[in-house]
């Protein structure tokens, strides 16, 4: 009976190990922590901090564009391509020749910016960077921490410096431009933005009993069928999924083949985060956090009670924006944790 338990454990503790691997961190050294400790409290450990495979780190499309010599990725600001060697500034520089159209610039309020704004008009007070930034789709807008702001579709009057950008880059550099459309917010997350909106707005009233609520909620299936998602979603009418759903499995952003977006809802996931974060340290402060050590790094995460109600809200989000992404029977799911605290407020309200 001992012997049974002690190949149990082991066994165990090396498939702890393979996830880690597959997770971006060292084999061995997970699979004698597990061993150590519990292979179940070591797994538990292990899902709950971050993933640096190389699927995890792979850059979004806001950073990144295609080489057009050779079609690997590199950054928007390189020169020469790091895999073929090939300048990629003068097809950049061929393209910023070019006339831009329409495109669609994210307004936040800055008090140290130095735009001028006159009726539909706004322009540098100088013709010198930082430029405005003209996004030629949605998909690549970057909101960061710029919360809430106003969307406009604009005209391109006056092309800032285009040199040194890789060829199609996905946005102008602009130093003036036509307002032609203020566009409502909910556009920025595509056709069913506005329960990102919604979900966004929740956050920022977000309490401690909430979120414990939250976390609590979690079903247990609820982070595969957030994975399968991602995964149905990085298909795009592909026949095969490029990685293992487990793989996608806390994911925010990435980049697809054949498009700029970089997830079902753009930015959507991101500003959900950036957001908890913000209401987590809100209300608890430091004590919203824990500091993981690993191989000389050293991490800043989301406590548990956190980071279960940050994943109550990315499900619900992916199950709301992006049901065509979403399969039958993971709806329920995705929405668990968040429909039992939310509808429960709105029948009390």
């Amino acid at each position: 009976m001992l012997i049974s338990i002690i190949f149990l454990w082991v066994a165990l503790a090396i498939v702890v190990g393979a996830m880690a691997a597959r997770r971006g961190r060292k084999r061995f050294g997970w699979t004698i922590l597990a061993c150590l400790i519990s292979p179940v409290i070591a797994g538990l450990f292990l899902m709950s901090i971050a993933d640096r495979s190389p699927h995890a780190r792979q850059p979004v499309l806001a950073t990144h564009v295609d080489c057009p010599l050779c079609g690997k990725r590199i950054l928007r600001e390189a020169r020469v391509c790091r895999h073929c060697g090939g300048d990629v500034t003068q097809a950049a520089d061929a393209g910023a020749r070019t006339t831009p159209s329409t495109g669609y610039w994210y307004d936040y309020p800055d008090p140290s910016s130095t735009l001028e704004r006159t009726g539909d008009r706004v322009a540098l007070a100088r013709a010198v960077p930082p430029w405005i930034v003209v996004d030629q789709s949605l998909d690549s807008i970057i909101i960061g921490s710029r919360w809430p702001g106003q969307l406009w579709r604009v005209r391109v009057e006056e092309l800032g410096d285009m040199s040194g950008l890789v060829a199609q880059p996905g946005y102008w550099r602009a130093a003036s431009i036509e307002l032609l459309e203020a566009m409502p917010l909910a556009t920025l997350f595509g056709p069913h933005g506005d329960a990102v909106l919604e979900i966004v707005e929740q956050i920022g009233g977000l309490s401690r009993a909430q979120a414990q609520a939250l976390a609590g909620g979690l079903p247990a299936d609820a982070p595969a069928a957030y994975g399968r998602a991602w995964a149905r979603w990085s298909r795009a009418g592909e026949e095969a999924v490029d990685a293992a759903e487990d793989e996608w499995r806390g994911t925010l952003a990435a980049a697809r083949r054949g498009d700029k977006a970089r997830s079902p809802i753009h930015g959507g996931f991101l500003l959900i985060h950036e957001q908890l974060r913000k209401r987590a340290e809100d209300v608890d402060g430091e004590d919203a956090f824990i500091l993981v050590e690993e191989d000389g790094e050293t991490e800043q995460l989301l406590a548990p009670l956190w980071q279960g109600a940050c994943d109550a809200f990315l499900y619900a989000a992916m199950a709301r924006a992006a049901p065509q992404c979403v399969e039958k029977d993971d709806a329920a799911p995705l929405t668990q944790a968040w429909s039992r605290v939310y509808a429960a407020a709105g029948q009390r309200g």
